[in-house]
């Protein structure tokens, strides 16, 4: 496998990224997987935890917040936490449940945000997927991880939009572009870990790393 195979189209479709990096994801943010036949808002909190275990300032919000998560209700459309993973994929329902309130506030999930979220990652897809490697050093650090230092999960996912905006602004800032992808892969790992491997950050591809991990925890 090269890396100038193309997995998805700039359609972006989501559902492939599953398929190539199901193994990879599902592995590093096991706690969320294993809640997803669960309700959305157990997921939700679930992904809350899962962000802030994985960015820099590794942030320990009250256990109350995991003890009793916040209320999601949806429209007729959405479905529960099972059925919405297997329709739009985890980045997409990652994005919709933690971007519009801080998760210890409930939340009302429409189809339109589903959509809304689609067409942006739809966007980052569009503008990296064909995009030169980078040399830049590695920048963990930016104003994503600044907010989740103080748990604000729904201003730091408008703070990744507005570092997005910046890289298009900015085409031939790379260290720009590599830490967007690191703080992106926080909340959308599947689109990020690609895109990710893509720059030779991942030293792996699905397949190799799939032989010399434990089986466990595959998504199909």
């Amino acid at each position: 496998m090269s890396q100038d195979t193309l997995y998805i189209s700039s359609e972006y479709n989501p559902h492939s990224l599953q398929c190539d990096w199901g193994f990879v994801v599902s592995a590093e943010r096991r706690d969320v997987f294993e809640v997803i036949p669960d309700s959305l808002a157990t997921i939700r909190t679930a992904l809350y935890f899962s962000v802030l275990k994985a960015s820099p300032p590794d942030f320990s919000p009250p256990p109350s917040q995991r003890d009793h998560p916040a209320k999601v209700t949806t429209d007729e459309t959405v479905g529960n936490g099972a059925q919405l993973y297997h329709e739009v994929g985890f980045d997409i329902m990652s994005l919709a449940l933690l971007a519009d309130v801080p998760a210890h506030r409930p939340l009302h999930l429409t189809q339109n945000s589903l959509i809304g979220h689609w067409r942006w990652l739809r966007d980052v897809w569009r503008v990296g997927y064909s995009r030169p490697q980078f040399t830049a050093t590695m920048d963990t650090r930016n104003a994503v991880t600044e907010v989740l230092r103080n748990g604000k999960n729904n201003l730091a996912i408008a703070e990744l939009r507005n570092l997005f905006k910046k890289v298009q602004q900015e085409p031939d800032n790379s260290k720009l572009y590599i830490s967007f992808l690191n703080s992106l892969s926080l909340f959308c790992p599947f689109i990020a870990t690609e895109l990710l491997w893509r720059q030779g950050r991942i030293e792996q591809d699905p397949v190799s790393r799939s032989r010399t991990n434990d089986k466990e925890g595959i998504v199909e």
